[in-house]
């Protein structure tokens, strides 16, 4: 685990100590004491699948999304009269499990120019990532998640005007060029109003056109995210668009077979028998058509297989892991790998009514 940089005076109430928690430098060895507690099979069963989790099958979005992060990495760095322009937006949007937060991590990884750099001064990110998550978001808390992201643990007491007045300085010390935020809706989602959208849009826009060191964004999440954008005429302007959509079949089959056969690939698992079939659409539709769901999904059937030994990827184990993905257990009649007519299901996992996601 690599441990994070305080070596920055930050001064006032910004804390010099990310933590106070002693063990934050032993988290994998304590995973590791934890996971030697285990028989030797379970052991081999998590090497398994880490190897599986570790495939990510690329695709046609993938290369939008590379040449769509080029081009906007070239128009934050391209100057104007010596000077960068003020911050661009890149929305990149998609319905929940459409898996716009692997595509987005996957595409900076790939980005030769946003790779850390040691520097006189320590390690730097140019750019940096925060997700969000439901309940209690608010602008104050992803202010504090974006200094913490670029090395500057704040403490609770440090209020939301003064977070985000320092913020600016903060990421212009540690070189920060752009800042990605993921889950973005749920800030959105807060209130019934429009003004702590407004809030978010105005703290936003203050960073981006910071004159020293413009920031630049790539807000991801579900399609309300780019709501931000109509609330002022500077992000439509500057703002860039992808919509990340559901895969049709049986036009992109071939994608969902070979997300199968690679990820079943990497431990040496058959799976010729079960392409031949009907299943990769069964799983397509199981997992509502989108692509982080069918990974998922994949994911869920290998490792049924790898528990029961199974040297080859079958229906069956589908069957099974779809029993724990959904409350369709001791009703076969909704379980899309158990049925004739599995077109006729609902697509998704088979969920009570009230828990069925909107």
């Amino acid at each position: 685990m690599t441990k994070r940089d305080t070596s920055v005076e930050t001064g006032g109430n910004f804390a010099t100590n990310p933590s106070g928690n002693a063990w934050d430098d032993d988290d994998d060895a304590y995973l590791d004491s934890i996971a030697g507690r285990l028989s030797e099979r379970q052991q081999r069963e998590i090497e398994l699948v880490e190897a599986v989790k570790a495939v990510y099958v690329a695709c046609g979005r993938d290369k939008v999304l590379d040449d769509m992060l080029a081009t906007f990495v070239v128009s934050m760095l391209a100057k104007k009269n010596g000077r960068r322009d003020d911050g661009r937006i890149l929305f990149i949007t998609g319905e929940s499990g459409a898996g716009k937060t692997a595509a987005i991590a996957r595409a900076l990884s790939r980005s030769d120019a946003l790779q850390p750099q040691v520097r006189p001064f320590g390690l730097v990110k140019p750019v940096i990532s925060v997700s969000l998550s439901g309940g209690a978001v608010t602008l104050k808390a992803v202010g504090h998640q974006i200094a913490e992201a670029a090395g500057y643990p704040v403490k609770d007491t440090v209020g939301q005007n003064d977070m985000w007045k320092r913020l600016p300085d903060i990421l212009h010390q540690r070189r920060v060029l752009l800042v990605h935020i993921d889950e973005t809706q749920h800030v959105l989602k807060r209130t019934e109003t429009d003004q702590e959208r407004k809030n978010l849009a105005k703290a936003i826009k203050g960073l981006s056109n910071f004159e020293a060191w413009p920031i630049n964004f790539i807000l991801s999440g579900t399609p309300e995210t780019t709501e931000i954008a109509r609330l002022d005429q500077q992000f439509e302007r500057r703002g860039r668009f992808l919509f990340l959509s559901d895969i049709t079949m049986p036009e992109e089959k071939e994608l969902v077979d070979r997300m199968i056969r690679e990820m079943a690939g990497a431990i040496g698992m058959a799976t010729d028998r079960l392409i031949a079939s009907d299943v990769p659409e069964r799983v397509a539709h199981a997992a509502r058509y989108r692509y982080g769901r069918i990974a998922q999904m994949v994911l869920a059937g290998i490792q049924v297989a790898i528990h029961k030994g199974a040297n080859e990827l079958v229906r069956e184990h589908f069957a099974y892991a779809y029993l724990e993905l959904s409350h369709a257990r001791g009703r076969d009649e909704m379980n899309p790998f158990l049925v004739d007519d599995w077109r006729n299901l609902p697509a998704g996992y088979f969920l009570n009514e009230e828990q069925r996601e909107t």
